[in-house]
């Protein structure tokens, strides 16, 4: 059977999602290709039968480098909140509903 396009196997793995918009969001999650997993970062948008697609927008990486990604998100944390774009309390916010 041929695999539609825009469709996600069933052994992927949604983590999360972020409401963007209305008619779109991102979601992070786990994803298998030709046998190796990938982490998956990418904006879905909402087709006219309600089901999310998947759009080019996004990135996909080896579980490999997810050490330096977050330590660029780190990094992207502080210096939002230096900048004054971002609360430290609704950063501390989200830590605690994560657990």
């Amino acid at each position: 059977m041929k695999k539609e396009k825009g469709t996600r196997k069933d052994s992927d793995q949604l983590v999360s999602t972020i409401e963007k918009n209305p008619e779109e969001e991102i979601r992070v999650s786990l994803r298998e290709y030709k046998g190796h997993t990938f982490v998956d970062i990418r904006i879905y948008w909402r087709r006219p039968d309600g089901e999310p697609g998947p759009t080019r927008k996004g990135v996909t990486f080896n579980p490999e480098f997810y050490p330096e990604f977050k330590k660029a998100i780190l990094a992207l944390e502080e210096t939002l909140i230096k900048k004054n774009l971002v609360d430290r309390d609704a950063i501390q916010a989200a830590r605690t509903e994560e657990r």
